[in-house]
């Protein structure tokens, strides 16, 4: 576990939430492309969710950030910018490989981070 600054613990337990909300709304719409792909309210969950973290992100000192120079910061913020700008051109199948693949394992990394599992 590393040592953090109350910010950026704080940052860190959200971003937490925000990944077990996107793994809630896999249980809850179904964990499968063609099941996202077709529900437009599953697509605006996982959406809003991955928009918050790459938000929430931004906001993590510079210190945490190097020192978990792992976790692809700037690709987190990327998908921000994407959803909440260029939300026409949304690549959804890229938007679920980050679900089923990325997500998981910034989780991972969070939670060691906390200390939690």
């Amino acid at each position: 576990m590393i040592r953090l600054a109350p910010r950026d613990e704080d940052s860190l337990v959200r971003i937490l939430e925000l990944c077990d909300r996107i793994n809630s709304a896999r249980q809850r719409y179904g964990d499968g492309l063609n099941s996202f792909l077709a529900d437009e309210d599953y697509k605006d969950v996982v959406c809003m969710n991955l928009f918050q973290i790459g938000e929430v992100s931004h906001s993590l000192s510079d210190e945490l950030k190097a020192s978990m120079s792992e976790v692809p910061w700037r690709e987190i913020y990327g998908i921000r910018n994407i959803i909440g700008h260029a939300y026409v051109i949304v690549q959804y199948e890229k938007i679920w490989a980050t679900v089923t693949e990325d997500v998981p394992a910034l989780r991972a990394l969070v939670a060691d981070a906390l200390g939690r599992e």
